[in-house]
């Protein structure tokens, strides 16, 4: 089976949170992770009802998110300044940028490997044509989610370290066969309950040697040594 890769994307303000805690924690996860929220309302809330049936269980919320790829059409919608970003304490802050982005990569045997408990989708958990469906077997992977919208060039976003070649740069619907549902698709999602715990994880990935120079400190006062990669190709600008 090929290898897999899973993005995490998070505002860079909460990493001492994440390291304090020692993990990232969903949304519906007590005690409460206060963070940094850049997303729309109204697909939370969807996000927090019994619209998608969980195999796992609970509802979205109660799950930490993650994508196949750091290129998806939300990620390209922060780079747009279409999302606002609130503080922790609720206060707006303005639109969201790529610079304060930052991604959290790991592998999904890791999360295996690790005993937690998780399932993937083969389109967003935001969809209501066509319906997500879920899988929990791991072994099904390659089947379930439709790699040749991330697989097929021109790639895009490699990270050399982990081996990792890249997704393709194109995600809009296209009018031909097979990239009619292209963005949906290429949201599908990797989805853990209650939280990941960041020693089953590989990098975090920034977009400049300013973030990386912000961010080693922090780090490095923490009981973590996950490396820090600037990979601009990674980002949408």
């Amino acid at each position: 089976m090929p290898q897999r890769f899973i993005f995490r994307q998070v505002d860079y303000r909460d990493l001492g949170r994440f390291l304090a805690d020692g993990a990232i924690k969903a949304k519906n996860c007590a005690p409460t992770q206060p963070c940094h929220q850049a997303s729309y309302g109204e697909i939370v809330d969807r996000r927090n009802s019994d619209a998608y049936p969980m195999p796992c269980g609970g509802v979205v919320n109660d799950y930490v998110p993650f994508y196949f790829s750091s290129l998806t059409s939300f990620t390209y919608t922060i780079a747009q300044g279409n999302v606002t970003v609130r503080a922790p304490d609720g206060t707006l802050l303005g639109p969201s940028s790529e610079e304060q982005r930052i991604f959290f990569v790991g592998r999904p045997e890791l999360v295996h490997a690790a005993g937690l408990t998780y399932c993937f989708s083969d389109i967003a958990l935001n969809a209501n044509a066509p319906i997500p469906t879920l899988e929990q077997n791991l072994g099904r992977l390659e089947q379930h989610v439709n790699w040749s919208v991330f697989d097929e060039p021109p790639l895009k976003a490699a990270i050399n370290e982990l081996n990792y070649s890249g997704a393709c740069r194109y995600f809009k619907d296209a009018a031909v066969q097979g990239r009619m549902n292209r963005s949906k698709q290429r949201m599908a999602e990797f989805l853990v309950r209650s939280e990941v715990p960041l020693n089953t994880l590989d990098c975090i990935v920034v977009k400049s040697d300013d973030m990386k120079h912000t961010l080693q400190p922090i780090m490095d006062a923490s009981r973590f040594a996950l490396p820090i990669y600037v990979k601009r190709d990674c980002y949408w600008q």
